[in-house]
Order: C-alpha cells, then structure tokens, then sequence
C-alpha cells in the first residue's frame, strides 16, 4: 500500500502539471481565436448594411422612375395608350443611370405597348403579374432576358389611371451586383441576392448554375437580421452569413465569410503553441517516469521478499486437500482452509499450540468423527497410533457422510505434515462405474431405437410433404409435378392428357350432423372407389376437403375421361355403411385437357376447376368437359356478384307487393314481399338471375336482412292489421342466427310479430333438419307464423308438417294451374287442404289466374288465395294502402 500510495503521488502531481501546462495555453489560443472572429463578424456585419444601402439606393431610383411616369405623362398630355408617344417620352427620361436599362409599358398578357429602348409591339414579356394582385408594385425575376439573354430582375407596377396598362422596370443583375460588389466587402466574401424561400436572385462572384434556383443551404427559419450568425463548413473553419432584409421584404441581402483567411494568423500562433507545450509535456512526462521507474524498483525487491514468505502459503491453500502441520511436540502450527471446510465442528478450536490428542478427542466429544460412537477411547488410541506412527492411509468417516483417507507423515527436522484428501467421488465412481456399466447396455438399446424412430419419422415427414395424411394420396404438392411431367409426356405423344377434377356433393352436411370423424371415414372409402376406377397408368390425389383429382393418361379424349367419370359417379353414388351410418352421396367432376405446349399445370387445374363449377352448376352428378365459354360464364358471375355489392350499398333494391285474399270472404288480408332490382345500366334484374349468385357468396344473408327490414317498416305503416310474408333463403338458416336479425328488425320497426310470417321451402328444411327444427322454434317463439313455401314440389314429406312448427302451407302453383284440366292436380289440392285443416294449418293457394280456378279452391276450402286474376305485385300506394 505505501508503494502504491507513492506512485499515485507522483502520478498525480505528473498530470496536474501537464493539466496546467496545457490547459493555459488552450485558454489563451481561444481567447485569440474568439478575437479574430469577432473581428470578422463586425467587418461582415458593416459590409452587410453598405450593400444593403446601395442595394436599396438602386430600387429606390427605379421606385421613383416608375412612380414619376403617371406625373410626366400627364404634363406631357401624353397617353400610355397610344404606343408612338408613349415610347418618345420614355426615351427623353435620363438613361444615364446604372439602376435600371428600360422603361417599358406593357399588357397584363405581356405585350409591349411602349419601351425606350425598344419598338412597341415588336415582341412580349413573358412574366407573371398575378403578385400585382395583392400588392401595387412586385419584383419580377430572375428572368432570362429574350433580348440581351442576360438575367434580369424586373420591378413591375400598377397605375390605377392607366386601366390594363402596366409600368416595368428592366433592371440588368449582373450590372445590379457590380454596383454592390464596390462597396467595402470584405476580401474572400461571398454576396447573395435571394428570396426568403432561397430562391437565388444573383450572385457576387456569379452563380450561372444557382442563379434562379432554390438555394438548399439558404438560411431558414427564424434567423437574426443584421447579426452575423456561424455555420459549419466541411473543412471545420465554418463561415460566417449575415442576412438583411432591403426595402422590399421579398429581397435579402446574404453576404458569407469563410473563415479559413481570418484565421491564418491564428493558425500560425496555435502551431508555435503546440510545439512549445509538446516540448514542456515531453520533459515533464520523462521526469515522472524516471521516478516511477525508481519506486517500481524499490517496490519489486520489497515484493519478491514477500512473494517467497508467501509461495508456500499460497500453494498449500490452492490445495484441493485438506493440510496441517504439527511440530515437534505434535502441536498445532497451520493448516489450510479446506482442512478448516472438511472439519467444520473442530475448526474454532484450531490455535498455534493446540496439541493433536486434546483436538482429537474434542473432535469426538463435538460429534466430528461418526466412527468413534460405539467406542470412543478405541478410536482415540487407534487414531493416534497411525497418526504417529504414520501408518495409512487410514479412512476417515465424516458426520456428512464424506470420507477422507488420511496420511500422516514425518518431516525432517521434526513434525508432522498431515493430508486429508476427500475419496468420496471417488467411492461414488466406483460404485457408479457398475452402473454405469448396465446404463451403457441399456443406453446402446435405447440409442439404436431412437434411432429406428427417427428414421421412421424423417420418412413420415417427407412422405407427409407430398401425400395427404388422411388418405395416404398425393397431396396437391406432389399433384402439380405429376401433372407437369403428364402434360410432357402428353406433348411427346402427341395427344393430350385429362385432368378430372371431383368434389363430393352435400358432404359438409355429413360432417355437420355425423361429425369429422364419420366423415374421415367416409373420405377414406370415397378415396379407395376412385382408385379401384382407375387404370394403372391413371394417378389419383387428395386436394382437401372433399376434393380429389384424377389425372388420366389415355390416349382417346376427351372420350375417356367422360367415361372415366361417369364410372367413379357410378362408383360413388352407391350408399356407404359408415361406423354405422348408411350415408348417401354423390360427386361432380370437371374435366380439362392439356399438353406441356398448351398448358401448365397451375393452368389446368384451374380449367378443370372451372369446368367442376359448371358440372355443379348443371345438377350436380354430373361429368363436365372445359370449354373457353366457361371463363367468361364465370366473368359474369364475378361481375354479378360485385354488382350485387354495389347494388347493396347503393339502394338499388326496391320491394314489389303482391297482395294475399281471405277466403271465402275475398277480403284482402296481406302482402307477399318481392325483391326486385333495377340495374342502373342493364335495367330490371330478374330474381332468378341473381338470387343463385346471392346465395352462392353469402350475400343473401345481407340482402335477406335488408329486405325483412324493409318489409316491416313498410307495412308496419300500414292502417289495419295486414300481414307481411317475407321468403327466406336456405342460406339464411344455414349462416348466422336469422333469429336475433330478425329479432332486432322487429325491436327497430316496432311491428306486431304475429303479422310477419316467415315463408321457408321443403329444400331448406331438409337441409340441416335438426338446426332449421331448433331455428323455426326459435322464431315462433318471437311470435312471428312460419309458413311451407310451394308445398308438393320439393321433398313432400309429411313429417315435415308434424315435426316443424308451421302456420300455413303454400300450394305450389303448378297444382294451381293445371286443377281445371287435369282432375289428379285439383285432387291433390283438395288433399292438401284437407290435411291441413286437420292439422290446424291455414293454406294460401298460389298463382290463381283465372276465375275457374278461384271457384275451385273456393269449393275445396282453402283458406287464402294469391295470384295475378287477385292482384299484382307493386309498390305500396294507392289502393293497397287503404
């Protein structure tokens, strides 16, 4: 510590020194430098005011000049408007002036009506005067001058007398910054001529390149007027800019210093500065490293003599066993402080002088040597015979259950030295080393089938990456290069492939009332019929869902792809017993050719994909072969489902109202709702030309909504009790909860529930059963009547009338129309009426067009009748609101 307590003395004092040797001199050559460019600043700063003075000076004299003009003018008796007169008194002003080089009188359009140097409407100017606009007098420019092909700035003004004429000024800007340039400017400095947004007016020295072009290092913002203000340069001098603003506030004066010649001097002082205090930092520097050098020595002599006192001290510490030493006379001299962490209990007891018998048997009294328990004075005498006797090693137990082997041996000159080394890890080891023995076997076992499965999953994965892992098919990853090396091998061959395309009609039903796991099932069968439909050449893939794909490789199509699709439409329509369901389904198929010339194999899917929604759209079960038509059918479609959208958004939807009869009082009792829409450029739309597409996109959902609404809101303003039927779509049950719509359409309309009835078709209920059962409950709970739309034409099931909760049925209009002529349709109907009245079920008979019909459902007692002969579908005025 006293070593080091001298060279922080001598450290201390060396740096205080170079800090003083230094820090003065830096002090100093700032203050010289702050002196030279406060010198500078001032200089600039005068420069600035005499330029801005003659600056000002020169546009006061044109100012006048063009002021003066309206005087002179009418002194002379003279008109701005006749050119001839109006040039000769301009050129009899005095010229001899470098403020300006012509007078001009021209147009708002520019054309020069009068000039002094120049003939009247020889030529324009093409400058724009929209400033005159705001303010009398404006500074035009830069400007090229078309003449003189100089710059020029331009002071323009308006004479209220002179109507449409305008006074300019032509001033010439290199002749402009000359005159500047003679007042005092500082050697070096810069002068600039710009706008406040930085457009650059003129240079001195001249700026061809900037001249008229928005200057970026321009200064901005709130900068002081008159006081030189300091910028960074990249050579680290900087430079000093002072800005005044002239008479016009549109034109400042920027005068700039580089501040590498103001400093010259400086730069001079500061170099013979650094030099001297190098010298004098050297000297002091070398002064105290020779006195560090002389300390270090005497420290290193003081240091190896205690190193060697300590060498043997250190070793034995850093000993991983425990060391004690006795004298002589078998005392106590030193141990290290792992013996103190193997004894812990006699450890406080250790002192210089403490004979080993007394520590020995205060050990056994404390509880440190187990051992001793069952016969203390046995172990005491047998401990201290090998101890000085130095017989060993002996094993010693510890209370923690370590052992130690203990070796005790003499020293030359008297004593004992004593090891204690701990053997427990070693015990452990051996006793390990069995086991480890076993583990290996069982570790080479367990190895060698980790192994076998991960062998077995790294095959799982890349089968995974190209099969599907329900069916074990090709997925579409490994499809597309099946498909791509087919359409090559269709080009070589020289007739082309097909591409079948299937998707399993209704399955989402199986899924959503037998659940995913009957429909797995279901989709592993499916997948092993197309197979046993295939040839061996074909190749068959799982695309997801309930999608497949076929790829066949016959040489006679499109013929045999029809046939091979009608074959798996046989295959697959037969009923599949499932996990104990019997499910019935059906598959359509589209069908594309190809050859690597004509396709690709993202190409053909999709033709096939185009040709599948073609098959479904023709009925389902059904093979369809791709045709270019196609792609424009679904154009269409794409282009009526966004004008489907638009016509959402924007209103085009309007409702028509057929009324419903009471019978047999024929007293009108109700509306049926009819949406209609009318295109803004194709005209009235059809309900069968968009609904389909409606119901595909979901749209129908929105569009059902609104129509409820509006229905509602419509007759619930209606005098009287009329009922509103409104259609609702499959859809509509199948997506979202047409309950809680309907719900809060009847909270926002504030009608009567019992007078909205809800018309669902026999397709609607058999899709679904369960769903649309639990549905229709829940609508009838609101207190709306649920009514069967065109009853005999769908599924005609009777449960349907016992298990669903209905109010009326609707008799479709087929049976209607033919009662008259064909006494099996009039028998039908009487039926259907009877059956209803039995079942408490009120029935509306549809589409009654002649008055032989109305007297038929009249005699057979149906309950309601609609048709064209009653009334027609319209809007609700007039008679219908009465």
């Amino acid at each position: 510590m006293r070593w080091r307590h001298l060279r922080a003395i001598v450290i201390a004092a060396t740096v205080l020194i170079l800090v003083a040797s230094v820090a003065g001199p830096v002090i100093l050559l700032e203050g010289r430098r702050q002196s030279f460019v406060t010198g500078a600043e001032a200089t600039l700063e005068r420069a600035a005011q005499a330029v801005e003075n003659a600056l000002n000076r020169q546009l006061l004299q044109v100012h006048g000049a063009l002021a003066s003009l309206p005087a002179l003018f009418a002194a002379a008796g003279a008109s701005p408007q006749t050119p001839f007169a109006a040039s000769q008194l301009l050129r009899g002003l005095n010229f001899q002036t470098l403020a300006y080089r012509d007078l001009l009188l021209v147009q708002p359009d520019g054309t020069v009506v009068a000039a002094a140097r120049q003939t009247a409407g020889r030529h324009a100017v093409a400058l724009d005067f929209s400033e005159l606009a705001r303010e009398p007098i404006a500074l035009i420019g830069p400007v090229r001058n078309a003449q003189t092909g100089q710059w020029t700035l331009y002071v323009a003004r308006t004479v209220p007398a002179w109507r449409g004429v305008i006074a300019l000024a032509e001033i010439p800007l290199l002749a402009l910054v000359d005159v500047l340039a003679e007042t005092q400017m500082p050697p070096g400095s810069t002068l600039r001529l710009e706008r406040p947004n930085g457009l650059l007016i003129a240079a001195f020295p001249h700026d061809e390149l900037g001249t008229g072009r928005l200057d970026p290092g321009a200064p901005k913002g709130n900068v002081p007027e008159g006081k030189a203000i300091f910028e960074d340069t990249a050579d680290g001098f900087g430079e000093i800019a002072v800005l005044r603003t002239s008479l016009y506030s549109d034109v400042r004066v920027v005068l700039t210093q580089d501040l590498r010649p103001v400093l010259a001097n400086w730069e001079r002082e500061r170099d013979r500065t650094v030099l001297a205090v190098l010298i004098r930092s050297v000297l002091v520097i070398a002064s105290g490293a020779a006195l560090l050098f002389a300390l270090r020595q005497r420290e290193r002599a003081d240091a190896e003599r205690a190193r060697s006192a300590a060498v043997v001290a250190s070793a034995i510490d850093a000993m991983s066993d425990g060391f004690v030493m006795w004298d002589e006379q078998d005392r106590f001299v030193m141990c290290n402080q792992r013996y103190r962490e193997l004894f812990p209990l006699i450890a406080p007891l250790l002192r210089s002088g403490l004979p080993y018998e007394e520590m020995l048997r205060r050990g056994v009294q404390l509880g440190q040597y187990p051992q001793a328990t069952a016969n203390p004075e046995a172990f005491i005498e047998r401990t201290l015979r090998a101890h000085r006797n130095s017989v060993g090693p002996v094993e010693i137990l510890l209370p923690d259950g370590r052992w130690l082997l203990m070796h005790d041996r003499p020293m030359d000159r008297g004593g004992i030295v004593s090891i204690r080394t701990d053997v427990t890890p070693l015990k452990q080891a051996l006793a390990e080393l069995a086991e480890a023995n076993h583990r290996a076997n069982e570790a080479m076992q367990e190895a060698q089938r980790q192994n076998e499965a991960l062998a077995e999953q790294e095959s799982r994965i890349r089968f995974l990456a190209h099969h599907d892992e329900l069916t074990r098919l090709p997925n579409r990853v490994l499809l597309q290069e099946q498909i791509g090396a087919a359409l090559r091998f269709a080009e070589d061959r020289g007739t082309p492939i097909a591409l079948l395309y299937l998707d399993l009609d209704r399955f989402k039903e199986v899924n959503d009332t037998l659940g995913h796991q009957v429909g797995d099932a279901l989709l592993r069968t499916v997948a092993k019929r197309i197979a046993a439909c295939l040839d061996q050449t074909d190749g068959i893939a799982r695309l997801g869902g309930d999608e497949f794909a076929v790829i066949s490789l016959s040489p006679g199509q499109p013929a045999g792809a029809q046939a091979l699709g009608e074959r798996i439409i046989r295959a697959l329509s037969q009923p599949y017993e499932v996990l104990g369901h019997t499910i019935g389904t059906s598959v359509s198929i589209g069908v594309a050719l190809g050859d690597a010339r004509t396709s690709d194999p993202d190409t053909l899917l999709q033709r096939a994909d185009l040709a599948l929604y073609e098959a479904k759209a023709r009925g389902r079960s059904t093979v369809c072969v791709f045709a270019p038509e196609m792609e424009a059918r679904l154009r269409d479609r794409l282009q009526m489902e966004a004008d489907l959208r638009a016509a959402l958004a924007e209103g085009q939807f309007h409702l028509a109202y057929q009324p419903i009869f009471a019978l047999p009082s024929g007293e009108r009792c109700g509306f049926e709702a009819l949406l209609r829409w009318n295109h803004p450029t194709r005209g009235p739309i059809p309900p069968d030309a968009f609904i389909a597409v409606a119901e595909e996109t979901r749209l129908i959902v929105d569009i059902g909504a609104w129509v409820l609404r509006r229905a509602c809101t419509d007759v619930g303003a209606l005098p009287g009790t009329p009922r509103i039927a409104v259609n609702l779509s499959p859809v509509q049950l199948a997506v979202g909860d047409i309950a809680a719509t309907l719900a809060a359409i009847l909270g926002e309309t504030g009608i009567d529930p019992a007078r909205v009835e809800i018309e669902i078709t026999e397709t609607a209920l058999f899709t679904g059963e369960q769903r649309n059962r639990d549905t229709l409950r829940r609508l009838k709970a609101l207190g709306v009547r649920t009514v069967l739309d065109d009853f005999g034409t769908g599924f005609s099931s009777l449960s349907h009338l016992r298990l669903f909760p209905l109010d009326k049925i609707k008799i479709d209009r087929s049976f209607i129309h033919d009662m008259a002529e064909h006494a099996d349709s009039a028998a039908i109907v009487e039926a259907i009426a009877g059956l209803a009245r039995r079942l408490g079920i009120d029935t509306t008979a549809e589409g009654i067009e002649t008055e032989e019909q109305l007297a038929i459902i009249r005699r057979i007692g149906c309950t309601e009748a609609q048709g064209y002969l009653l009334g027609q579908p319209g809007p609700l005025d007039g008679d219908r609101r009465s």
